[in-house]
């Protein structure tokens, strides 16, 4: 009896820990995310140093030292210190660009990223949101997680309330319809609708199992639960399971060329019935959730919320995979590529291939305007996470658009410098038909110069998108397993440390032994 009331009072202590908070300010939640992508630039720099002379193994422990161990800090002990941290990774990383090019004084042509349909900073994006999502869901329940990042009760900024916009945003830009730009030949309305439907209903009940699923084992194991977050049973598996099949059903109506307007539409549509029919108000307040649908409600008002955001994200999507497109149809059609020269840290480069940095400028007045939209949302509605309103939505997008623009600039200079340098090394000491030229670019590559190409990914993130949601579906069963072994309230700062160190280890561990078998788990 004495047992089962102290565990009463530790989950009441627990879910009084993870409610009521404020937020922060977007400033402070952008500050937060920087370190995570200037260890990527670091990163790369630091592998193109050692690539030589370092085992596959040694080189996943590097990206985890570089990458992870820096974002657990970043979201605890040094979250006053980012700035700083940003600073001394961008000081470490143009010494090693320096010590790259070091005694190489060459002039190297190098195109800056072959043609496929592979985007390493989608790839980065997607991984980064799944890693930070998965350090933030635990740390939450530590004293070392600042308090400022935790999910708001009622409007704001924060950390943690990012994690599921952001989650939907990098899905949408790899979704089918960010990349379909086929002509379809026109088949009967209501086959297309159906065929759909059914097709999104059969894939979205894994998601709505493992949802009511996680709501049973909550239920059962008298696991502590913020009420505010979603609802009473719902969380964030249903959320995906319902945005998926609302979505579908849409894009098979209306072709995804229009999912700009229609995601506008249908947020203007959300923020108007929240404001004027009191939906607001309602799912805000601490009225009784005495049905599904009121004891919910935060699950079920957010999902039109979600289904907006998503078919923005399309259209961002869509403009990504475009601007490639195109770029490569006009250069088949000219036989000829664009070309500039570059002289830096005195080496000289003829680079030519830009379509990343016109998208780079494209993304740029993007962000630049979602933030505007923000801005003025944020004035008139708010920003809530809770009625996933459109000031929250815009916010993801500023907040999305920002951290893809920001990964593609360090994608252009590594593919600029690393990549120039690592193939003039090449070129120096193997043979002259691994040499980069602009008139062949299109032909086959040597395979050397292929597989040196192909090791500049990053294999942690590699891994943990192709298992995304697995690694995401393993964080929460660890998440859940620590919570139920430890008191994280009452433990110190260097033993929660270790434990989210330990706990992303073996995150990582397990997709990346799926991911180098070549198993993906499919949910």
């Amino acid at each position: 009896m004495s047992n089962t009331w102290n565990r009463n009072i530790y989950r009441q202590e627990q879910e009084a820990f993870v409610s009521g908070h404020g937020g922060t300010t977007s400033r402070e939640v952008i500050y937060a995310i920087m370190p995570s992508i200037c260890s990527i630039l670091l990163t790369k720099t630091a592998i193109g140093l050692l690539e030589q002379v370092i085992h596959k193994n040694i080189r996943v422990i590097i990206e985890f030292a570089l990458i992870v161990i820096p974002c657990i800090l970043c979201c605890t002990v040094l979250s006053d210190y980012v700035i700083t941290v940003c600073c001394a990774m961008i000081i470490i990383s143009i010494i090693n660009i320096l010590l790259l090019g070091i005694n190489f004084d060459v002039i190297s042509t190098y195109s800056m990223r072959p043609d496929n349909d592979k985007r390493p900073f989608i790839t980065n994006f997607r991984a980064f949101t799944n890693l930070i999502t998965a350090i933030c869901i635990l740390a939450i329940d530590f004293h070392i997680f600042p308090r400022k990042f935790a999910k708001t009760e009622l409007f704001g900024y924060s950390l943690m309330d990012a994690g599921v916009g952001l989650f939907i945003f990098a899905n949408a830009l790899v979704a089918p319809e960010a990349k379909d730009f086929a002509h379809k030949p026109r088949i009967g309305f209501f086959h297309t609708i159906s065929k759909n439907i059914k097709h999104s209903a059969r894939s979205c009940i894994p998601l709505l199992i493992l949802g009511f699923g996680r709501s049973v084992a909550i239920e059962v194991l008298g696991y502590q639960k913020h009420v505010t977050e979603y609802g009473i049973h719902w969380n964030f598996f249903i959320t995906l399971a319902f945005v998926k099949l609302f979505t579908s059903s849409i894009t098979s109506t209306i072709n995804s060329k229009y999912s700009l307007l229609s995601g506008i539409w249908i947020l203007g549509m959300h923020e108007y019935v929240l404001s004027t029919k009191g939906l607001k108000e309602w799912v805000l307040s601490s009225r009784p959730r005495n049905d599904f649908i009121s004891a919910n409600r935060e699950g079920v008002i957010s999902v039109p919320g979600y289904v907006g955001l998503y078919l923005v994200s399309v259209a961002v999507g869509r403009l990504i995979h475009s601007t490639y497109q195109n770029s490569h149809a006009q250069d088949l059609l000219l036989h000829r590529h664009k070309t500039f020269h570059i002289k830096l840290f005195g080496y000289e480069f003829d680079t030519h291939y830009n379509q990343s940095m016109i998208l780079c400028i494209k993304l740029s007045i993007i962000s630049q305007q979602t933030c505007a939209a923000t801005l003025f949302c944020d004035a008139y509605f708010g920003v809530s996470r809770r009625l996933a309103n459109a000031g929250y939505c815009m916010w993801i997008l500023t907040l999305g658009v920002v951290v893809l623009t920001l990964l593609l600039m360090i994608e252009i200079i590594c593919d600029i410098l690393i990549h120039a340098t690592i193939d003039s090394k090449l070129n120096q000491k193997q043979t002259k038909t691994c040499k980069m030229n602009v008139k062949s670019k299109r032909d086959s590559v040597p395979d050397k110069c292929e597989k040196n190409t192909n090791k500049n990914i990053i294999e942690i993130f590699e891994a943990v998108n192709y298992n995304g949601l697995f690694f995401f579906l393993l964080s929460n069963l660890m998440t859940g397993a620590i919570n139920m072994l430890v008191r994280t309230l009452y433990l110190s700062h260097l033993k929660a440390l270790l434990i989210l160190i330990a706990y992303m280890a073996v995150n990582i561990l397990s997709v990346l032994l799926l991911y180098r078998k070549q198993v993906q788990i499919k949910l």
